[in-house]
């Protein structure tokens, strides 16, 4: 059975509010499931009375959205505006009221009302709890905490975690199976097994237990939609991670950003690639191979966004996973502080977390384990590369982690540099003089004429010219300028 809920607002001044309220319901797929919106412009024409049609959506009604602004209307018969006569016609009509008001501005502004909105108003603050808002998506908000209130109230939320949650309120139809069977390949290829000879649905419900069984229907509980939905936002607004570029080192100029929607494994590629393209690369010769050396060792910065996906607080509605990237340090911020028990100071080798359906799918592919130890894998991760341990901290009720960068010692990042960043140069066909030559370019930012390198490594002008071609079609050097004055450098 689905709620009737009626807007009532001065259409003329609170047009846009009206409105505002059928689009924070029709645009949320929960809310939609839940409630039924009136709005009296959605009628057709008919020879009916307006106000008799109204009264009696009025007395059908479960739940009465009353929206004041500054005027309050023409007035009737009876010396009411249709606003206010819409809200007593509920109160004398339901012996159980529900009764949600919003009073656009301040309180500074209420005498900035006519003087029967003011009236309305003082009756409405007398008798019921009533929230303010400043615009329409301040609106929006206060409405969907409202409702998602009423509804838990209601019990129509099932009690206990989040992540275990059941949704009645949706079909196995929203499952993306492509995505289960991707996660199936890459948990045998990380645990070194086969892919189980089972149905998607069966390892869904007997293997992950995050899809229940009713009768014959089959329903997603929050961490199936979260892993593995088609559109998980669209059914949990606040799962998303928002990610940005800043210039310098505070948060006042914006040069990249992205708001990073989707299933779980999803999120994680497009973080990694946003924080690639955001990041240096830096290159150097050391021996006879070029490294890369990324300005951070992502693995550290995929584990803190992975344990902020995992230990969240998914009751804090319209609260997402912020990563931040300014000059000097990379921050993961996560809504929820630590849960009771736990210290900041003290935090490795303990794990306690709100979302265990979560941290189990997460343990399936290894990108989690049962110990505690994201935060030493952390640690680690950042001391290979040469940088300082992660920051910890818990900024009002969000849990934090800062990265600090290298700044201009990026090139000195050498010591711990994965094989996969290292190409060896001789196996590319490079010479000895090509290697030094390269050494030059690349970590002394030398450029390099014909003549510099006949001088330099003592050979002809043909065999000159035949190394530094050799270095050009593997990419690693580039000509620049005419053949008089033409010079080489190094491609970074």
């Amino acid at each position: 059975m689905k709620y009737k809920l009626f807007v009532s607002a001065n259409q003329k001044e609170l047009k846009e509010e009206r409105f505002a309220i059928k689009d924070v319901i029709t645009g949320n797929a929960t809310l939609r499931g839940f409630f039924d919106v009136f709005l009296f412009e959605d009628l057709p024409a008919k020879g009916k009375s307006a106000v008799t049609t109204y009264l009696k959506n009025v007395t059908n009604s479960d739940v009465y959205v009353c929206i004041v602004g500054n005027t309050y209307g023409d007035k009737g018969k009876d010396g009411l505006c249709p606003t206010e006569r819409e809200f007593r016609h509920f109160l004398k009509t339901k012996s159980k009221t529900e009764i949600f008001a919003f009073i656009k501005g301040s309180s500074a502004d209420d005498k900035r009302r006519d003087k029967d909105t003011q009236n309305f108003v003082k009756d409405i603050k007398a008798s019921f709890i009533y929230k303010r808002f400043r615009n329409i998506d301040d609106l929006k908000t206060q409405v969907l905490n409202s409702l998602i209130s009423f509804l838990d109230d209601k019990g129509e939320f099932a009690k206990g975690p989040f992540d275990k949650a059941v949704r009645k309120d949706l079909g196995y139809e929203t499952i993306d199976e492509k995505a289960v069977r991707d996660f199936l390949q890459k948990r045998a290829e990380k645990m070194r097994v086969s892919i189980p000879k089972i149905t998607v649905k069966n390892f869904l419900t007997n293997t992950l237990k995050i899809v229940k069984k009713d009768n014959d229907d089959l329903y997603p509980t929050n961490a199936a939609l979260l892993f593995f939905g088609k559109d998980p936002t669209e059914h949990i607004s606040h799962h998303e991670i928002r990610i940005a570029r800043f210039k310098g080192t505070d948060r006042v100029e914006t040069l990249d950003s992205q708001e990073i929607k989707g299933h779980i494994y999803k999120m994680l590629d497009e973080v990694k690639s946003f924080v690639r393209r955001n990041t240096r690369l830096a290159n150097k010769i050391v021996e006879f191979k070029r490294v890369d050396i990324p300005e951070y060792p992502f693995e550290a910065i995929r584990e803190a966004v992975i344990n902020a996906i995992a230990h969240r607080d998914y009751n804090r509605r319209g609260a997402p996973i912020m990563v931040s990237i300014f000059d000097d340090r990379v921050e993961v911020r996560n809504p929820g502080g630590l849960l009771p028990g736990l210290n900041i100071k003290n935090l490795e080798g303990h794990h306690a977390t709100r979302n265990e359906a979560i941290c189990s799918i997460f343990h399936e592919t290894m990108d989690m384990e049962r110990y505690g130890t994201g935060i030493t894998k952390m640690k680690k991760y950042m001391k290979e590369h040469g940088l300082s341990v992660p920051k910890l901290s818990e900024e009002g009720d969000n849990f934090v982690v800062k990265f600090f960068g290298p700044g201009n010692r990026i090139l000195d990042l050498v010591p711990s540099i994965p094989e996969e960043r290292q190409t060896d140069l001789k196996k590319l066909g490079l010479n000895e003089r090509q290697v030094e030559a390269l050494r030059l370019m690349v970590n002394e930012r030398q450029t390099l004429e014909i003549a510099d390198y006949c001088k330099k490594f003592d050979v002809t002008e043909k065999t000159a010219r035949r190394d530094l071609k050799k270095m050009i079609s593997i990419g690693y050097v580039e000509k620049v300028g005419a053949t008089k004055g033409a010079f080489f450098k190094a491609v970074l």
